[in-house]
């Protein structure tokens, strides 16, 4: 778990590092860095907690045609890892907050939102994905639904974009929508182009209207994402589709590691779900509905 006392770490590591100025980009892009083994008082593991930092409290940026994530520090840097993956990270670099390169059209992600999903979400690939049997049988369902195409779709609760890392969908057919900061971090850091990304709720989606009136090929809800809607939101999200909507619910008495998902809530949630299905399925943690348009 990254938390703000990791992010208080490595804003106080800041001011005593060594930091070594790039010569080679001293006239186009001018930045400093700390590098491992080289730097005194980083080793590995710190390599690795500052990027899980930069990634969970950092946001998008453009440098020209790539983005990354970036982490804006009180001194007036910014900071920002090139590895894929975090763990293996040996270098971080900073350059100032003014500097800008390029049109600055990356995805926002900052939602002003605390969510508990914040501090495992650097991690979640890793340690929270499906297991096999569940990636099977999820894959297999959506596809029984959609088809093998699922074309411009919606994703409810994206977090860091699993349809995207499973290959069910291309990016510039995806809309995702999620209140994580963190997580819509993990999936840009991953996709920095998709048709479409919104730091919110559902609820809050709705009440600002951000999707106008569109309806999607296919729309989804996966991971669990569903325990968290109400019976009024599922019937919102199924209405979306021209298909209806494939949703994805905790099973009773299987709850998310973060521990704040309300039983009762999700019980209810389950239930309605279960009227409003045409079929339904339950693998491994999670039971798959599949929530018809109401006419």
């Amino acid at each position: 778990m990254i938390t703000r006392t990791d992010l208080n770490w490595w804003l106080d590591l800041e001011p005593e590092l060594d930091w070594q100025f790039a010569t080679t980009y001293a006239e186009g892009a001018p930045h400093e860095y700390v590098a491992s083994p080289k730097t005194a008082g980083l080793d590995a593991a710190d390599f690795a907690r500052a990027a899980h930092v930069i990634q969970t409290f950092g946001e998008p940026m453009k440098f020209y045609k790539w983005t990354r994530i970036y982490l804006r520090t009180p001194m007036g840097w910014k900071h920002w890892t090139m590895d894929r993956d975090l763990d293996e990270t040996t270098l971080v670099n900073r350059g100032r907050v003014e500097h800008i390169y390029g049109i600055q059209n990356m995805p926002v992600t900052r939602s002003n939102v605390a969510s508990a999903y914040d501090a495992v979400a650097s991690e979640w690939d890793k340690k929270q994905s499906l297991t096999d049997d569940e990636f099977d049988g999820a894959t297999s369902f959506i596809h029984s639904v959609f088809g093998e195409q699922l074309w411009r779709t919606l994703d409810v609760g994206c977090g860091t974009g699993w349809p995207l890392t499973a290959g069910l969908v291309d990016p510039i057919r995806y809309v995702g929508i999620d209140p994580s900061t963190a997580m819509l971090n993990a999936l840009v850091a991953k996709y920095p182009v998709t048709a479409g990304i919104h730091p919110m709720s559902w609820s809050e989606a709705q009440e600002k209207r951000v999707l106008c009136g569109s309806r999607f090929d296919s729309v989804l809800a996966l991971g669990g994402t569903a325990s968290y809607l109400s019976p009024a939101e599922l019937r919102e999200v199924a209405a979306r589709g021209k298909r209806g909507a494939v949703v994805m619910h905790y099973t009773d008495g299987v709850r998310p590691i973060t521990g704040d998902l309300d039983t009762d809530y999700a019980t209810a949630s389950l239930s309605a779900a279960t009227q409003l299905a045409d079929r339904q399925v339950t693998v491994g943690r999670f039971v798959l509905s599949h929530l018809r348009t109401a006419t």
